[in-house]
């Protein structure tokens, strides 16, 4: 039986609710993508006829919450600087963290192994909150507020891996420092303005 566009969104999301506790449980390496799909109460093999594979489905759990992360920025409204704009972004994106901590860490975990292969999954899969890193350094390009020796996308990777370290450091610490709540503004002071104090002359 043929079953309509809404009903196969509505299992694609289920799966992919059910695959981000499994990675989240057993790893990126232990989880069965069949066991998945019995998780999610449907029979196995029926992943295969949304996702060709499992760096496909974790892709995708990946891509769901930077999509996430940029709705919840673009629902503030946003008006001013790179600064404030870069500050909302990963306010967002602390949101998202919150509710999927333990996915999250898998989700670095794989992004700082050198000796996984799915370095390239996760950046493709980043793409909406990359995207909305450049679009914000473009805008800060144009107003004079960011520098023009860099090219964006470089800088886009760069924030994003100084927020990716500083929530390391938070896991690490036990939440001791930086706290979540701290972490938005530090990248962007960091990002912004550096460790260099501007009344030294060099």
């Amino acid at each position: 039986m043929k079953i309509s566009i809404e009903q196969r969104e509505a299992v694609k999301k289920r799966l992919l609710e059910e695959a981000a506790r499994h990675f989240a449980r057993f790893g990126f390496d232990a989880t069965n993508i069949n066991e998945v799909a019995t998780g999610a109460g449907y029979a196995k093999g029926t992943i295969y006829n949304y996702f060709r594979s499992k760096e496909e489905l974790f892709g995708e759990v990946i891509s769901e919450a930077a999509r996430r992360t940029v709705e919840r920025y673009q629902s503030r409204q946003i008006s001013g600087s790179a600064r404030t704009a870069l500050k909302e972004l990963a306010e967002a994106d602390v949101s998202v963290l919150r509710e999927e901590e333990s996915f999250m860490k898998i989700l670095v975990s794989e992004a700082l192994n050198p000796r996984s292969e799915n370095y390239d999954v996760i950046l493709t899969h980043l793409g909406p909150f990359i995207e909305k890193v450049s679009k914000i350094l473009e805008e800060g390009l144009e107003k004079g507020e960011i520098r023009t020796d860099k090219p964006v996308a470089q800088l886009s990777i760069a924030f994003l891996g100084m927020l990716t370290l500083l929530y390391v450091q938070h896991w690490k610490t036990g939440g001791i420092w930086p706290t979540l709540e701290e972490i938005p503004d530090l990248v962007v002071t960091l990002f912004i303005d550096g460790a260099g104090n501007e009344e030294v002359k060099s």
